[in-house]
């Protein structure tokens, strides 16, 4: 009878340690479960994926008889940033284009009616003369609102992008002409940059023989 009471006691103790041990080889899988979260930060980058080119404007121009000359070039943006961009230009001078030979001679920068609003016709009064330009954007909506165009009126949220419209003058303040709101596709979004230069028959004050300049500057920021 003592046998078999140890024997019993025996196997009892055989299978416990035997539960054990299957518990330390099988739970430390659950005890020791943890999560990992894994984070990558990707930086906003914009770039010029076509920098603007200079430009000469056409044809040569007559002072006493007058005409008109024009001229124009294109920049692509590229940006990842999901808020988009922004890009302005800014003139070295805001008097206009200035002459090479003199700095005396100027042909003026373009008056709109209202000051920072472009006309929708670029007007010259009779006897003046007048350098300015316009904005296209490829996609309408990254416009400046400052270009979108509505029934003969410029800087209307809701309007077109008409070709050839909305003059104003290159100042030297930076002035919007692109709010894209999001990222461009792999090409970049495009911008297209037309100046005009119309001299009406014998200006006042007289505009000079000279190659006349003017030096602007278009800067791109992320949103």
């Amino acid at each position: 009878m003592k046998f078999i009471l140890k024997n019993n006691l025996f196997t009892t103790i055989k299978v416990i340690l035997t539960v054990l041990a299957a518990f330390f080889v099988f739970e430390p899988a659950v005890l020791g479960a943890n999560s990992i979260t894994v984070s990558q930060t990707v930086d906003a980058e914009i770039a010029f994926a076509t920098a603007a080119s200079n430009i000469t404007m056409s044809p040569s121009l007559n002072a006493s008889t007058g005409g008109t000359a024009s001229g124009g070039t294109q920049v692509v943006v590229k940006t990842n940033n999901g808020a988009g961009y922004n890009m302005t230009l800014a003139a070295d001078s805001a008097l206009g284009m200035i002459g090479a030979a003199s700095s005396t001679n100027a042909i003026p920068a373009y008056a709109p009616a209202a000051a920072g609003v472009p006309d929708y016709s670029f007007t010259v009064p009779a006897n003046q003369a007048y350098f300015g330009y316009t904005a296209e954007a490829s996609t309408t909506a990254d416009l400046s609102t400052a270009f979108k165009d509505l029934a003969g009126a410029c800087n209307n949220a809701s309007g077109a992008d008409t070709a050839d419209k909305c003059w104003i003058n290159a100042g030297t303040s930076p002035f919007t002409i692109v709010n894209r709101s999001g990222a461009t596709v792999v090409s970049g979004a495009t911008t297209t940059l037309k100046f005009l230069v119309v001299i009406n028959s014998n200006p006042s004050p007289s505009i000079p023989n000279d190659t006349y300049v003017a030096t602007t500057t278009l800067t791109a920021t992320v949103n």
